[in-house]
């Protein structure tokens, strides 16, 4: 299977800056995704909720070539309803093998404040159990990172990852955001490279998102390499995402085929 990805999130950004519905959009979007000349695409888990939604989601996958690198999801694993959130990850992520889907990663919900140490402990059983059921479906669980996991000394990220089963439970590996949440991303990259099983691929130039995928304030060569070393074979997924001080300077599609190319420069695919 190839392994260069996108991830549909830019593509909402897109859509919310020219006023217009995002899901009317989506054959576009996926029709660019292909033209760029990626082959996945990694989108929202909740386009598995039904089988019509499913078959309907899969019918504009086919209609632009394209694979699916993963499927997106979040949850409230620290919370009383923790065991819904579960169930509702694995009902959806059975339809989702169904069209193709090799794996599942999730962000537990961020609550405006760090969790406790009850909380996390909760939260860790229902990501453990969350690992288990996809495991017997046979796919691929990683658990994604924003900057609320990295605060002091990326407690909830390590805490996430510690207390649960490597065998089911992998890592979805975000470098910028462990970079913006002031964590040293070779350092987290090389003590879990065991653990990744997906990746989300973006970088700023002087700390501001740069507009596409490309050389910046990270150095991917050296993400490579501890990958490398750790026979890593998964996903890699380019996520672009804009903010306030991202240039905005070439269409689109420019955007997506540029960063392939440096996709393909870096990690040679």
């Amino acid at each position: 299977m190839a392994r260069d990805g996108v991830q549909a999130y830019w593509f909402s950004q897109l859509a919310d800056r020219e006023g217009k519905d995002y899901e009317a959009l989506v054959p576009e979007y996926l029709a660019w995704t292909a033209e760029a000349g990626f082959s996945n695409v990694e989108s929202n888990l909740a386009y598995c909720a039904t089988d019509e939604s499913t078959e309907a989601f899969a019918g504009k996958l086919r209609a632009a070539g394209l694979g699916l690198a993963g499927l997106y999801a979040g949850g409230a694993f620290h919370a009383d309803g923790a065991a819904a959130a579960v169930q509702a990850i694995l009902d959806q992520a059975a339809r989702a093998k169904a069209i193709g889907c090799p794996g599942i990663t999730s962000n537990p919900d961020p609550i405006g404040r760090e969790k406790t140490d009850a909380e996390l402990a909760n939260q860790a059983s229902a990501l453990n159990d969350v690992g288990a059921g996809l495991a017997e479906l046979g796919l691929f669980f990683g658990i994604h990172t924003h900057a609320p996991e990295m605060s002091h000394n990326a407690r909830e990220f390590r805490h996430n990852l510690d207390r649960t089963d490597p065998a089911t439970v992998g890592l979805c590996a975000d470098f910028h955001w462990m970079y913006r949440g002031g964590s040293d991303p070779y350092a987290l990259t090389e003590r879990y490279a065991n653990r990744i099983v997906s990746t989300h691929l973006r970088n700023s130039v002087e700390a501001v998102w740069a507009e596409g995928f490309c050389a910046g304030d990270l150095n991917y060569g050296r993400i490579k390499a501890a990958l490398d070393a750790a026979g890593y074979e998964g996903p890699l997924t380019v996520e672009i995402a804009w903010e306030g001080r991202t240039p905005n300077t070439r269409p689109p599609l420019e955007t997506l085929r540029l960063s392939r190319q440096y996709l393909r420069e870096v990690f040679g695919v």
